[in-house]
Protein backbone atom coordinates (compact mmCIF):
# COMPACT_ATOMS: atom_id res chain seq x y z
CA UNK A 1 0.00 0.00 0.00
CA UNK A 2 2.77 2.26 0.86
CA UNK A 3 4.36 1.47 -2.71
CA UNK A 4 0.98 2.29 -3.97
CA UNK A 5 1.32 5.83 -2.46
CA UNK A 6 4.33 6.73 -3.09
CA UNK A 7 3.80 5.69 -6.39
CA UNK A 8 0.85 8.27 -6.85
CA UNK A 9 2.22 10.90 -4.88
CA UNK A 10 5.66 11.08 -7.37
CA UNK A 11 3.73 10.82 -10.49
CA UNK A 12 1.44 13.50 -9.43
CA UNK A 13 4.54 15.99 -8.51
CA UNK A 14 5.85 15.07 -11.68
CA UNK A 15 2.62 15.26 -13.86
CA UNK A 16 2.14 19.02 -12.13
CA UNK A 17 5.45 20.29 -12.72
CA UNK A 18 5.07 19.34 -16.29
CA UNK A 19 7.87 16.66 -16.40
CA UNK A 20 6.88 13.69 -18.46
CA UNK A 21 7.71 10.10 -16.51
CA UNK A 22 10.58 8.11 -18.74
CA UNK A 23 10.16 4.52 -18.70
CA UNK A 24 12.83 2.05 -20.38
CA UNK A 25 13.25 4.86 -23.25
CA UNK A 26 9.46 5.49 -23.55
CA UNK A 27 8.16 8.60 -22.25
CA UNK A 28 4.55 8.07 -20.22
CA UNK A 29 2.67 11.20 -19.71
CA UNK A 30 -0.55 12.31 -17.88
CA UNK A 31 -2.54 10.65 -15.48
CA UNK A 32 -1.42 7.27 -17.82
CA UNK A 33 2.24 7.67 -16.32
CA UNK A 34 0.97 8.90 -13.02
CA UNK A 35 -0.98 4.94 -12.84
CA UNK A 36 1.80 3.19 -14.19
CA UNK A 37 4.01 4.53 -12.00
CA UNK A 38 1.77 4.02 -8.87
CA UNK A 39 1.31 0.42 -10.39
CA UNK A 40 4.81 -0.56 -10.55
CA UNK A 41 5.83 0.58 -6.87
CA UNK A 42 3.06 -0.96 -5.46
CA UNK A 43 3.62 -4.61 -7.17
CA UNK A 44 7.44 -4.03 -6.63
CA UNK A 45 6.57 -3.15 -2.88
CA UNK A 46 3.87 -6.42 -2.68
CA UNK A 47 7.18 -8.67 -4.17
CA UNK A 48 9.53 -6.96 -1.61
CA UNK A 49 7.54 -8.18 1.27
CA UNK A 50 6.63 -11.61 0.06
CA UNK A 51 10.25 -12.35 -0.35
CA UNK A 52 11.07 -11.18 3.45
CA UNK A 53 7.95 -12.97 4.67
CA UNK A 54 9.20 -16.01 2.52
CA UNK A 55 12.85 -15.42 4.72
CA UNK A 56 11.45 -14.84 7.71
CA UNK A 57 9.39 -17.91 7.74
CA UNK A 58 12.52 -20.34 6.53
CA UNK A 59 13.98 -18.53 9.81
CA UNK A 60 11.34 -19.49 12.09
CA UNK A 61 11.64 -23.20 10.33
CA UNK A 62 14.70 -23.54 11.17
CA UNK A 63 14.65 -22.00 15.07
CA UNK A 64 11.62 -24.52 15.58
CA UNK A 65 14.19 -27.11 14.70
Amino acid sequence: MTGIFLGFLTGVLSHLSGNTISANGMELSGWFGVWSLAAALGIAGFMFGLIWMLVFRALGEAARR
